[in-house]
């Protein structure tokens, strides 16, 4: 999905013509209708030709009142904010000492603040961009000297670097937030996806079992389920990693994270309000594309959250609800800016989009846990001969062969099922008909 991603006229392909409801649940007049059977074909139509939808800030006919209590956010996201308290969680850190690479990410960085605030011995900051640590480091230091903060570069596909840092600061709690999470450039380059996301998560979790870190949380994503994406797919192969894991005393956890709001590698959140309010024209991929979406506090929560509620290699996911179309999302934020018009253009889905992600496969059954808004599973157990497959896998992108990782990516995962091929913006024209 590229909703939010800036797109100038006269570039990229052509522009369709859909109509899309405002909030009081009314249409634009013919001009904005959606097309219908007997209309001009779309390769006639005007390339520049696009959707400009005008809110409206009037309640929708027979509507309930709105909270008047109802935060943004809450309105933004269609549901409360879920809330997950420090008590799990204080007892798990306190006292300890923590570690999270990818410490400079959206969620990283967010974990690392939520994490100082719950009193751990010592935290550990690792990331492979040296300055960014340097910052991070400043902003959760309480007092000059605060020994407890310590920073270390590293990049996860160095096995011998990290494993020296994991040495030199034995967690006993860590948190896997490294790795390349947006979705088109993994697709773009698999072969440096499959090297951070699935080489990468293996050095951690050798490294957690080889030096006796209790736990290991590792932050997936709800593309792991069913994956139609490279990204899923090194998502879901990573979830595999902790299930295969022995030897020693480590708990494994896995959670599948959705679109965090404001996240660098998704386009939902601030950018997206910025090219609103900015009346900048907002590309969405497919008129019913939905995602889950999230708070940095909930992913944040949900993985402090999950730490404690481990107790072997499960995989945990937040209650979110129904997924959030896009397009409602792009109106509730121009509601919330006061935007006059907001004009949108559809690109079709790209390479390993689907319509909308679920946070749990069909497959997998889901297990209640200790908290009413968090699920569990235990995936099924992973294909023999992995370590083997693996190390193939490790070798074609080395290598750079794009070809030999998608092949091996289908053997290791018969669930994957890469998308046959990005829908076209005449394609969307024709399935709104």
């Amino acid at each position: 999905m590229r909703a939010g991603a800036r797109d100038r006229p006269g570039r990229g392909g052509t522009a369709v013509a859909a109509a899309v409801p405002g909030p009081d649940g009314r249409r634009p007049g013919p001009r904005g209708r959606r097309p219908r059977r007997g209309d001009a074909d779309p390769g006639d139509a005007d390339p520049e030709l696009t959707v400009r939808w005008f809110p409206s800030h009037r309640p929708r006919r027979g509507a309930a009142p709105a909270v008047a209590a109802a935060s943004p956010l809450a309105l933004l996201l269609d549901r409360e904010e879920i809330v997950l308290t420090d008590l799990r969680g204080r007892r798990l850190v306190r006292g300890r000492r923590v570690l999270v690479t990818g410490a400079c990410g959206t969620v990283g960085a967010a974990l690392c603040r939520r994490i100082r605030r719950l009193d751990p011995a010592a935290l550990c900051l690792v990331d492979n961009d040296g300055r960014r640590l340097e910052r991070l480091a400043r902003t959760l230091t309480g007092e000059p000297g605060d020994g407890r903060i310590a920073i270390a570069v590293a990049d996860v596909r160095d096995a011998d670097r990290l494993d020296a840092v994991i040495d030199d600061r034995r967690p006993e709690l860590l948190f896997h937030a490294a790795g390349r999470h947006r979705l088109s450039a993994v697709e773009n380059d698999p072969c440096r996806g499959v090297a951070d996301n699935v080489v990468g998560t293996r050095h951690v979790v050798d490294s957690a079992v080889r030096h006796g870190v209790r736990r290991l949380v590792f932050v997936s994503s709800d593309r792991a389920a069913e994956p139609t994406s490279v990204l899923g797919a090194t998502m879901r192969l990573g979830e595999m990693l902790l299930q295969t894991a022995t030897g020693g005393p480590t708990c494994f956890a896995a959670v599948r994270v959705g679109q965090v709001i404001g996240a660098s590698s998704a386009p939902l959140g601030r950018p997206l309000a910025h090219r609103i309010a900015a009346g900048e024209v907002i590309t969405v991929a497919h008129p019913e594309a939905a995602r889950h979406v999230m708070t940095v506090t909930e992913a944040v929560g949900l993985l402090i959250e999950a730490a404690a509620l481990a107790e072997e290699a499960e995989t945990f996911a937040l209650d979110m609800g129904r997924p959030v179309p896009v397009l409602d999302l792009v109106q509730r934020y121009a509601a919330q800016v006061h935007s006059p018009a907001v004009t949108i253009r559809f690109s079709g889905l790209g390479p390993g989009e689907k319509l909308a992600e679920k946070a749990f496969a069909d497959s997998e059954q889901r297990i209640r846990t200790a908290h009413p808004k968090i699920w569990g599973t235990r995936p099924a157990p992973p294909p023999g001969g992995l370590p083997r497959l693996l190390d193939a896998l490790a070798a074609a992108a080395e290598a750079r062969d794009a070809d030999e990782v998608r092949l091996l990516l289908r053997r290791l995962l018969p669930e994957y099922r890469p998308a046959r091929r990005p829908l076209s913006a005449s394609e969307v024209t024709r399935e709104i008909r």
